[in-house]
């Protein structure tokens, strides 16, 4: 397969045209479960304008689109690495540079794309909570550590929870309406998630999404979503958003519970120096 390119003369287009290619181009992992409804709204046009924009582009329709798109071999992981393999394949090449770079234009997106009102009731929802559940499956397994991590010293009860498979369900029994469930969401929605989603109707406890999704029925289904960039469709996908995203929350939810957080912080250094010789760092 090939790789999936855009032909496209944003000069020759209306400013409704270029807000939707600019959006397509930006959602490409997500416009195969779109409807040109989504797109519109998403957009802020008309279904009718995204509807004759397929055609300047060179498609018949979306659903001709979605075909290519989906043909192409953009979504594999050899592919995304060969993406940027070629930007350092030569002998002057700085990788960390390139990838220091990349990890900088992430967070950059993230900073505006991130809802400030939404992340600060995500702060309280957790600050309130009686015990904040983790999910995630993949690269995100390390987010759920660095997450549980950070908010377990300031006095969260925080748990990770299976990433696939009925054994979440050994997590999810226990969430009840004073409970948070966290949930990284990259890419697509999958089994768990959706369990996750459909049980929070029933169990009462608040969802926040955690995604680079743009769009997707996801995102009216949970309480609180924090977006974040991680990078081109076709790219290597960098976790340096998410994890400072998580940092962010740490220091939001330390400054939230004031002194009481801080006295566990001392009392951690405290242990430290108690147990120095036996328990060195």
């Amino acid at each position: 397969m090939t790789a999936f390119h855009l032909q496209m003369d944003l000069d020759q287009m209306s400013k409704s045209q270029q807000s939707i290619a600019n959006y397509v181009v930006g959602a490409l992992q997500q416009i195969p479960y779109c409807t040109e409804e989504d797109i519109a709204q998403a957009v802020g046009v008309s279904t009718a304008t995204v509807s004759r924009f397929w055609r300047t582009i060179g498609f018949a329709n979306l659903k001709a689109f979605k075909k290519q798109l989906l043909q192409s071999e953009h979504a594999t992981p050899a592919h995304k690495m060969k993406q940027i393999l070629n930007k350092v394949d030569h002998e002057e090449a700085d990788v960390v540079q390139e990838m220091l770079e990349m990890a900088s234009a992430n967070i950059e997106v993230t900073s505006k794309r991130v809802e400030r009102e939404q992340f600060h009731q995500a702060v309280e929802l957790i600050h309130c909570a009686r015990k904040v559940y983790v999910f995630g499956t993949g690269a995100s397994i390390s987010l759920i550590e660095l997450i549980r991590f950070r908010l377990n010293r300031v006095g969260v009860q925080i748990e990770g929870m299976a990433g696939s498979g009925s054994e979440l369900l050994e997590s999810l029994v226990h969430a009840g309406p004073e409970d948070v469930v966290i949930m990284f969401g990259f890419v697509r929605r999958s089994p768990e998630l959706t369990v996750l989603l459909e049980h929070a109707q029933t169990a009462g406890y608040s969802a926040v999404l955690i995604t680079d999704l743009l769009v997707s029925d996801m995102l009216e289904q949970c309480d609180l979503v924090l977006q974040v960039d991680r990078g081109e469709l076709e790219g290597f996908h960098s976790m340096a958003a998410p994890v400072a995203l998580i940092d962010a929350l740490s220091v939001a939810l330390t400054k939230r519970r004031g002194n009481q957080a801080l006295d566990k912080l001392d009392r951690l250094h405290a242990l430290r120096k108690k147990y120095a010789s036996q328990l060195p760092k």
